[in-house]
Parts: C-alpha cells; structure tokens; sequence
C-alpha cells in the first residue's frame, strides 16, 4: 500500500526528528506541520492501520520498516532536488527547503536519480544533513555530531549541520546564513551568558549572539 501525500509528510518529519534523537509526540508533529492535535491524531491512526507507524508504551512514535523506507525514498529526493535548487540553479539555501517540497512529488524517479548522479552523489543537503542512499549510514555520522547548545566556552567547533525540522524553518535558515552560521564553518565559543543565557560567537572576524534555543538546531563537531 502507498502512503498518500499527507501522511508522506507525516512519515518525513518523523525521520527527520528521529534521526537526532528527538522524542516523536503528537504535540511535537502538530507544531512542525502546522496543523492541529486532532488532526495529528486522526492522520498517525491511519498511518498506523497502513502499516508505517507504530507507537510505544509512552505514546511516542516510530517508524516501521514499511514507514521508514517511505520516509528514506522521500528525504533522498527531498535533498538530491535542494543540493539542485541550490548549487546548480543558485536558489538561496533558505527557500531550498521549501521549493524541494514542491518539486520532489512532481519529479520522476528518473530525473531525481539523473541529478543526482550529475552531481556526484552528495554526501548532503545545503543544510548539511546527511542524504539517504548517499552514505552508508545517517545514523553513524549523525552520531558524531553535538548540538551548539551543549557546546562550552572556549571550544573551537566546526558546524556540521541545521536541523530542518522546525516549524519556522525559513526563518531559522535566514536568520543563522545571515551570521555566516552554514555547514562548513568554523566558529569559538567565547562566553556562554548563565541561566541559559545566549552563546557568544566568533564565526569568522565577526562576534555573535545566539540564543540557547536557535543554537540547540546547530549541530557541530570539534575543529580539526
């Protein structure tokens, strides 16, 4: 059985979650998708009939093997088309996210795998998460990367990865580009103000504020 559009989107934003080790709950997805509990609700019911979710004894909610090839399939194309958008047609890597949504169920599988393979096979997306199919694995290299939330003064980090889950992603992706905040670059942790206070920044010859909660969607490792 395929899964109809709206619970692919479903199926996505769950990986997507899962895949940084985010508790998977209604309330979460209703907030990410832009829709109400009840309507969360009704769509992870039929999910769960068709065989592509499953819930724990905590309400919380996983893939199953069916749901997470789904979810896989459409995050390779969902990426393969930004890595497009972005480094071929020069789109700003803020309004990738979203254009990506529009194309990636227009697109053949035909011509999702074209672009891939004229562009090398990327290992990631412009926000630097891992492709499906691309790499070995997602789970290993995302394994080796930590949020800038839990970072500490003095550290010298490199930013692996965005998160691009949330629910105001173009905002997020705006805001952290215009701080020169992208995969690839490299940042120092010069003061972390106390009661969850905002993290001071060298990034470049620049100095940044960056508040607790926007910098736990940066995903960094330590500078080589």
């Amino acid at each position: 059985m395929m899964a109809t559009p709206v619970v692919e989107a479903y199926l996505e934003m769950i990986y997507l979650m899962a895949v940084e080790g985010q508790p998977v709950i209604g309330a979460r997805l209703a907030e990410s998708l832009h829709v109400s509990r009840p309507t969360v609700t009704a769509t992870l019911q039929r999910a769960a009939r068709e065989g592509f979710v499953k819930f724990n004894a905590g309400k919380e909610i996983a893939l199953t093997a069916k749901g997470q090839a789904i979810a896989e399939y459409l995050q390779r194309r969902h990426c393969v088309i930004e890595r497009w958008l972005v480094d071929e047609l020069g789109l700003d890597w803020a309004n990738s996210d979203a254009q990506a949504h529009l194309l990636e169920h227009a697109m053949s599988d035909e011509v999702a795998e074209l672009l891939n393979k004229k562009m090398g096979s990327p290992a990631a997306c412009p926000h630097g998460n891992p492709i499906p199919g691309n790499v070995r694995s997602v789970a290993a290299i995302n394994s080796k990367y930590f949020r800038l939330g839990a970072a500490r003064e003095g550290d010298r980090l490199a930013v692996a990865r965005v998160s691009e889950y949330d629910q105001n992603v173009v905002e997020l992706l705006n805001y952290l580009g215009a701080r020169g905040i992208r995969p690839g670059a490299e940042l120092t942790i010069t003061e972390i103000a106390p009661m969850k206070g905002p993290l001071t920044l060298k990034v470049g010859s620049r100095t940044v504020s960056l508040g607790r909660e926007i910098a736990n969607y940066v995903w960094v490792q330590k500078a080589e």
